[in-house]
């Protein structure tokens, strides 16, 4: 599938971002984390808009902040509704950042997949109800409940494909 200009970046790119995941996101000590860290607090091992501690992540025992992809919705809310601020600069702005990225990443994860999706051979219903969706989700800065039903529905009847195809 070739890239889209109505669709935005769906990898993540630090040096475009403000940290949010980095601040916005709730550590909890365990498998996935070395300790807990609440939402709306920067966690200890950020330096300016980075982790001091990225290429030692899995050695401190935090396999999560691997795991962890935004799809690219840390620095679309950067970029796009805060024109590059930081909530470091202007602290007034890190609720309003936090609270946009959370409602932005379901939509950027649903688009990565959506993406994903298209590079297989989709019967012509499938996919033009992927494209509708990928445009759709491109197009929100928020979630809704009618949406994420169009997008399970449409993994329904992409699982029945899986399903039916040898």
């Amino acid at each position: 599938m070739t890239t889209r200009p109505d669709i935005p970046a769906l990898t993540a790119d630090c040096t475009q971002c403000a940290a949010l995941c980095c601040v916005g996101l709730t550590l909890d000590e365990g498998e996935l984390y070395s300790f807990d860290k609440p939402a709306g607090t920067p966690c200890p091992k950020l330096s300016g808009h980075l982790c001091s501690v990225h290429d030692d992540l899995g050695e401190i025992g935090n396999k999560g902040c691997i795991l962890f992809e935004c799809a690219g919705a840390g620095q679309r809310v950067t970029q796009e509704r805060f024109n590059g601020e930081s909530w470091r600069d202007d602290p007034t702005i890190l609720r309003a950042m936090i609270s946009d990225f959370a409602r932005l990443l379901p939509l950027h994860e649903r688009m990565a997949q959506l993406v994903e999706a298209g590079t297989r051979d989709l019967p012509d219903d499938l996919e033009a109800e992927r494209a509708a969706l990928l445009a759709r989700h491109a197009r929100l800065w928020s979630d809704s409940e009618t949406l994420r039903a169009r997008y399970d529905a449409f993994l329904t009847a992409l699982a029945a494909f899986d399903a039916d195809t040898p």
